[in-house]
């Protein structure tokens, strides 16, 4: 694949179920860039590698299509460098989907490159996720999906989303191939297990799993 070329990304993209048009992936792209170029002051990532970073975060994030979900409000829980939340914004521009991380320095960071990359539709937050629902309550049960990756044990993301999940929402999360996918995890049962691959020069098995809250 070709790291520079939205096409190529697109291409890519459906692989893993996802419609990505170009301009889409150019944004997704110049989001990517302007990350990487922060990079160099704040560590958002410990991938430095353009090529590497466009498969472990653009294409990671772009998975989210194997869900065959279409939130219309999604949540990132402890976003970091914004992936997989600003893929998830990409693969629906119709959502509205918030950026949630505890470090202030890294949202305004995230801020910046949203802004740089003309990015609609998604909002940055510095927030605590555990306290969020007590300070902001609007934001109890505000979402259909929240997602996160490489952020805590399943257990406790579970734990965090639902004051934040209406009922009926997921949670999804991005984890190792060999990590445990429990089939409930309180109020939450597992309804679907989705494993991949990606491509090179970052070639790995990844897996989705996607958990729905009662009622």
């Amino acid at each position: 694949m070709t790291a520079t070329d939205p096409q190529a990304l697109s291409a890519a993209a459906k692989a893993l179920n996802a419609e990505l048009d170009e301009p889409r992936a150019e944004r997704l792209l110049a989001y990517l860039d302007a990350m990487l170029l922060l990079n160099e002051q704040i560590n958002l990532t410990a991938v430095r590698e353009r090529e590497q970073a466009v498969v472990l975060h653009a294409l990671d994030g772009l998975a989210f299509a194997l869900t065959g979900l279409h939130p219309r409000h999604a949540l990132d829980l402890g976003t970091g460098n914004g992936f997989p939340g600003v893929a998830v914004a990409a693969l629906h521009p119709g959502a509205s989907v918030v950026l949630m991380d505890r470090t202030g320095k890294k949202v305004r960071a995230v801020g910046s490159c949203l802004v740089s990359s003309r990015f609609d539709g998604v909002e940055t937050l510095h927030l605590d996720a555990q306290q969020a629902p007590g300070l902001r309550r609007e934001l109890r049960h505000a979402f259909d999906v929240v997602t996160a990756r490489a952020v805590a044990k399943p257990e406790l993301l579970a734990e965090l989303a639902d004051p934040l999940l209406r009922p009926g929402g997921h949670l999804v999360l991005w984890l190792d191939a060999d990590a445990a996918t429990p089939g409930r995890l309180g109020v939450f049962q597992r309804t679907a297990l989705h494993r991949y691959r990606l491509p090179a020069p970052a070639e790995r098995e990844r897996v989705i799993a996607c958990w729905r809250k009662k009622g």
